[in-house]
C-alpha cells in the first residue's frame, strides 16, 4: 500500500508541474500578429486591420477580416519575392487594384512582416465613373 501511495504522490506532482508549466509557457507569436496597416497617397489610415494569412506553395495570400472595407494581396515567395495582386476595396473611399504586369509594385518580407507597395488603378466612391490612381503601401504581420 505504501508503494502505491508513493506512486500516486509522484504522479500528482508530475501532473501538477506539467499543468503549471503549460500555463506559463510563452508563445512566440508577436502581439501584432495577424494585423496590417495601410497607407494610401502618403496618408496612413487610422485603422489597424485584422488579417488572415495563408500559404499555398510559394504564394502567400493576405486578406482583411472582414473583407470589406479592406484589401487582398498575393505575394510570391521562394527564390524571388514578388507582388502578384493587390486589391483595395473601399479603403479611404477607393476601390481598385494593382497587378504586377501593369504596375510599379514591390514586395518584401522581414521576419513575419510582409510589405507591398505600388500604384493601384480604380475609382473613388464619390466619383465612381472617373478613373483614379493611388499610391499604396501595406505592412502585414502574419
Amino acid at each position: 500500500m505504501r508503494h502505491f501511495q508513493q506512486q500516486l504522490a509522484t504522479c500528482t506532482v508530475l501532473v501538477t508541474a506539467l499543468a503549471t508549466s503549460a500555463c506559463t509557457t510563452h508563445t512566440s507569436i508577436p502581439a501584432d500578429a495577424y494585423t496590417a496597416r495601410v497607407v494610401i497617397n502618403n496618408e496612413q489610415l487610422p485603422e489597424t486591420y485584422s488579417v488572415e494569412c495563408t500559404q499555398v506553395n510559394w504564394f502567400w495570400t493576405i486578406e482583411t477580416l472582414p473583407k470589406t472595407p479592406g484589401f487582398a494581396a498575393i505575394i510570391q515567395t521562394g527564390g524571388t519575392i514578388a507582388p502578384k495582386v493587390f486589391r483595395i476595396d473601399g479603403l479611404a473611399g477607393f476601390t481598385g487594384s494593382s497587378y504586377r504586369a501593369t504596375s510599379d509594385s514591390q514586395a518584401g518580407i522581414k521576419g513575419t512582416t510582409f510589405h507591398i507597395s505600388g500604384t493601384a488603378l480604380g475609382s473613388f466612391a464619390d466619383r465612381p465613373t472617373r478613373r483614379a490612381e493611388v499610391q499604396f503601401r501595406m505592412d502585414a504581420t502574419c
